[in-house]
């Protein structure tokens, strides 16, 4: 593989690194890790297509690491996912405790009704 095949691939590996630490460390920085890592994949892909243009073989070292470095992202993104997915029900169970707290509450405030003997 090419010098430049090879630092393509490794920008891939560093923002996919990257991209996972994010995951636990930074959620806020994830939006341009993401942008950084799309623009890695297409880096390779054109050097891909400038390759295959120029009848030079691709090989399979190349493949295997592609696809296992847009695995990894897709694991990460999946994780996003997931976790976003427990936060939004975890944010719904609160509001309905809040609700019912807010009821309980208005329910203990309320003044007790006072009967009369006339009815």
């Amino acid at each position: 593989m090419s010098p430049e095949g090879q630092e393509l691939l490794q920008s891939l590996a560093h923002t996919t690194a990257r991209l996972a630490r994010l995951e636990w460390e930074d959620p806020r920085q994830l939006a341009p890790a993401l942008v950084e890592r799309s623009r890695a994949i297409d880096a390779i892909r054109r050097w891909i297509a400038a390759e295959v243009g120029a009848s030079r073989p691709v090989g399979a070292e190349l493949a295997a690491q592609i696809t296992l470095d847009l695995e990894k992202g897709k694991q990460v993104l999946l994780r996003r996912v997931l976790a976003r997915e427990i936060t939004r029900g975890d944010l719904m169970s609160v509001g309905r405790e809040l609700q019912m707290l807010r009821n309980l509450q208005d329910s203990s405030t309320r003044k007790p009704v006072s009967l009369n003997c006339r009815g």
